[in-house]
């Protein structure tokens, strides 16, 4: 955790070239066809795919990615193992074989199947995720989607994310480690300490947001955003149009790709 960071990081690598549109238009078709897809293979394709562009095409450590991997994959552990047990037939990935047994129940392969299909589906988001913060300079973010007519308040709040999610994270450890220097709850035991602390964070994580959000509306109103369509940037903005028409095109295949598999033969859902 010492070592989290998911700001941007300064390259000249293919993907940090592509508009921040370009990259938002893939992202999002990635975003769409994980979500979804019920094809195991179409789901670890897709997940090689984003996961040979963020090592690769970005000239970026793979520790950085890492750094965030070791967090999520507990997490992504928990949900391939747990809910093939709660497996209704949602989606078909697999045959009815049984593949395992347990005193619980027996799982088959279409429920191991669709474990594994929820567990890709998160690794795939992550991996497009961290790839648009780590070559996704804020100003770039706002100035290219400010040139395309967008309301400001709408193209400042996912920089907002950008910029403020990496601060809050490190806010909150040093809280956390404020919070053991000091002992607070020093009288309580185990899980009832942690809930004590817990308790302490979320309040002061919640009026330094307060706070921040204040800070960052006034810093906006002073610098007169939306007062005038046209503004003056230092930086110069990545992308070209070749790519941008790329993206939509992709954007486009990823919703015929949607449309198909909402066919019944395809796709079973139990609602």
């Amino acid at each position: 955790m010492d070592n989290f960071n998911i700001t941007y990081q300064q390259g000249n690598s293919f993907i940090h070239q592509l508009s921040p549109y370009t990259k938002l238009m893939i992202i999002l078709s990635i975003s769409f066809v994980a979500i979804f897809n019920t094809s195991l293979s179409v789901a670890v394709s897709l997940f090689l795919f984003a996961f040979c562009s963020a090592i690769f095409l970005t000239n970026i450590h793979y520790k950085m990615y890492w750094n965030f991997g070791k967090i999520i994959l507990p997490f992504v552990f928990i949900i391939s193992s747990v809910f093939p047990f709660f497996y209704g037939g949602q989606v078909t990935t697999g045959s009815d074989i049984i593949a395992i047994s347990t005193p619980f129940r027996d799982l088959t392969w279409s429920a191991l199947g669709f474990g594994a299909l929820l567990g890709l589906r998160f690794l795939t988001l992550a991996m497009a995720g961290l790839t648009f913060a780590f070559t996704t300079h804020p100003s770039d973010l706002v100035q290219n989607f400010t040139e395309r007519g967008w309301n400001y308040r709408y193209v400042h709040a996912p920089v907002l994310g950008l910029i403020l999610f990496p601060r809050f994270i490190k806010l909150a450890l040093e809280i956390l480690l404020t919070q053991k220097v000091r002992n607070l709850g020093f009288e309580l035991k185990g899980f009832r300490k942690k809930i004590y602390r817990f308790r302490h964070l979320v309040f002061a994580m919640l009026v330094l947001g307060l706070r921040n959000g204040q800070v960052q509306a006034m810093a906006l109103d002073v610098r007169g955003y939306a007062s005038n369509k046209k503004r003056t940037f230092v930086r110069k903005s990545p992308g070209n149009k070749f790519t941008e028409t790329i993206s939509l095109i992709i954007l486009l295949l990823s919703i015929i790709f949607l449309i198909s598999q909402f066919n019944p033969e395809f796709m079973q859902w139990n609602i």
